[in-house]
């Protein structure tokens, strides 16, 4: 537990997170919420709590007990009444840190594609303490492993004795480089990738053109008021009558076009497409969907919020991420998978409203293209 509040406070995360970053920027005393700490992904399984448990949901029975914990690390500072955490030293200048980690840094290949980051830190472990471990992807294909793996030892001379050892990992024999070697022959491969391949540049999140499709939907959000018209929010009435399930018919059919080009090469309209997307969600399902698009009470005078998305969108599959902010009329989801984005496009062209329901706004949604794609880089 203690070894994973410190990497998130280390030098080897912390300039490279920019959410803790800039939440520790925003304290005056460089200490922040360690239940917001116990709420990250690694601190939620060490303390068996719910995967979807917010900051505000962490009990501070555990907040506490993990406190007690942490005070024993030499990297970390625990507040008195121990709700807050930081680093026990100031973060140097990011150049600094860069060079530092260069130097006790190493690369090593050729690894399994499937190889396991935890199963690489244990191997390293015996050789001298590893501040972490890194797994960079193929240039050509920002979804793959690309077979080198980058492990920070915590010491120098822990890097520069492991090189001239002739080590075996899964069967083969390791090439071991400095981690600058290995950058500099990154970057010669990324520029003889990008000249051969012109038309499949990464985008600034490291997404190219092999990125999957149909994961993201945009959405648009109109506030429907009491005589059943829509209002965008902070916008003009909108008639939700004929011309709304028109333009949600309209929607359900460049909607579908859309989506024979992601997933075959046959066309399909909006009517062939509603009967087998509809049939995925059944029973009770199907009965919540028709149920929340209908229900309305006195939280739907309340601004719709990203976890709302989140929440409301669960039922058609996993939400990975919301690109949202209270008082926009506009976003995007990406799901987890194509499937659990075409069942919501389903739902959504079915409704009579023509979109979906969602704390008395209505939710419409459409796939992104290619180019859209590229431009928002939502991960």
């Amino acid at each position: 537990m203690s070894s994973a509040v410190e990497f998130y406070f280390s030098d080897s995360n912390l300039p490279r997170d920019g959410f803790l970053r800039k939440t520790v920027e925003e304290s005056e005393d460089g200490l922040v919420s360690l239940a917001l700490i116990c709420s990250f992904a690694k601190m939620r399984s060490h303390l068996g709590l719910d995967a979807a448990v917010k900051e505000d949901g962490v009990p501070e029975t555990t907040v506490l007990a993990v406190a007690k914990v942490l005070r024993c690390s030499a990297a970390l500072r625990v507040s008195e009444d121990g709700k807050r955490v930081g680093r026990a030293n100031e973060l140097l200048k990011p150049d600094e840190i860069i060079v530092q980690i260069d130097s006790r840094s190493i690369a090593v290949s050729p690894l399994p594609h499937n190889v396991k980051l935890e199963n690489v830190q244990s191997f390293f472990t015996q050789y001298g303490k590893v501040n972490s471990v890194r797994l960079p992807k193929h240039v050509s294909d920002k979804r793959q492993f690309c077979g080198t793996a980058l492990v920070e030892f915590s010491e120098e001379d822990e890097a520069n004795n492991i090189m001239n050892n002739k080590l075996s990992f899964a069967g083969a024999d390791l090439e071991i480089k400095t981690k600058k070697e290995f950058d500099a022959e990154m970057e010669a491969k990324k520029e003889a990738y990008e000249k051969s391949h012109p038309n499949a540049h990464p985008n600034k999140n490291g997404h190219d053109e092999g990125y999957p499709k149909g994961l993201i939907l945009s959405f648009k959000l109109k506030r429907i008021l009491a005589d059943g018209d829509t209002e965008q929010n902070g916008g003009d009435k909108v008639d939700n009558s004929d011309n709304a399930k028109k333009e949600g018919a309209s929607d359900s059919a460049e909607e579908s076009g859309k989506a024979s080009e992601e997933k075959a090469p046959e066309n399909t309209d909006a009517k062939e497409e509603k009967p087998d997307d509809a049939e995925e969600l059944k029973g009770s399902d199907a009965q919540s969907v028709k149920k929340d698009d209908k229900s309305l009470s006195e939280n739907d005078k309340e601004p719709v919020s990203r976890e709302d998305f989140k929440e409301y969108f669960a039922k058609f599959g996993t939400v990975r991420y919301v690109d949202f902010s209270k008082g926009d009329d506009s976003g995007y989801l990406r799901f987890e998978e194509s499937t659990a984005a075409e069942k919501a496009r389903a739902f959504a062209a079915l409704a009579d409203e023509g979109g979906l329901v969602m704390k008395g706004h209505l939710v419409t949604l459409e796939p992104v293209s290619d180019k859209l794609r590229k431009i928002i880089g939502v991960e």
